[in-house]
Parts: C-alpha cells; structure tokens; sequence
C-alpha cells in the first residue's frame, strides 16, 4: 500500500471501541466468574466450620458419639458441595475428671476458574468438645 492509503487507513477510527472490547471483554468475564468461583468457595468454607461446629455441640451433649458417627454426620451436613474433600482427626485430653476432644478439620476446596487448573483452597477447623462426665 502507497505511505497516503495507509495514512487514511489509520486515521480511521469507526470500530475501535468494538474492538477494544473484543480485547478486554474475555478478561473481565474471567474475573467475574473467578470472583464468584472464590465466592461459593468461601461460602463452602463457612458451611463447613458451621458443620464441625454443630457436630461438635452434638459431641459434648451426646457421650456416645464416636468419633465415625461424628464424621459420618459432618459429612452428610455437606454433602451438597461437590468436589470438597476433608479429614477429620482426633485428640483427647484429660482436664481432672473432664475429657475434652478436639477435633481437627482440614477442607480442601477447588475453586474452578474457565482456561485454568483448579486452584485448591485449603482451610483448617479446629474445635474442642468436653465430653459428659459419666
């Protein structure tokens, strides 16, 4: 092209914000949908320490409870979130004649964002629970 057509050509500005948008439109979805992909992560993560938390209330007033029973219902408290996975481990103390269990959860949570590996949040939930006497 002749140096005159070309500066015709790029003294055209019809079009630019279209294509200013196709350039920044892809980014700002990506950070919408990571932003609400953290959001369900976080509201996972509360879920969960809300479940440990209850569980544990039914820990101190129920002296038959194992330690399975106590899984099995944190576990069915959070069924509806899918690919959250968690340990549970236990640790009993003597305080005279009170036993106090702490239960220890660790929740690992994958946060799916598009045209990237998941990112795992990892969050510990630490509780202690006195155990009736008797």
């Amino acid at each position: 092209m002749p140096y005159r057509t070309w500066q015709r050509f790029l003294a055209q500005t019809a079009g630019t914000s279209a294509v200013e948008f196709a350039m920044l439109a892809p980014v700002f979805i990506v950070l919408l949908v990571a932003g609400v992909a953290f959001g369900q992560g976080f509201y996972a993560i509360g879920s969960v320490q809300w479940a440990v938390e209850r569980t544990a209330r039914d820990l101190m007033i129920d002296g038959s409870l194992s330690e399975a029973q106590y899984e099995a219902r944190v576990r069915a408290l959070t069924e509806n979130f899918t690919g959250m996975d968690f340990d549970v481990s236990y640790a009993t103390e003597n305080y005279g004649e009170i036993e106090v269990m702490q239960v220890r959860t660790i929740l690992r949570y994958p946060v799916r964002i598009p045209l990237m590996d998941p990112v795992w949040l990892t969050y510990p939930v630490e509780t202690y629970a006195p155990r009736p006497v008797g």
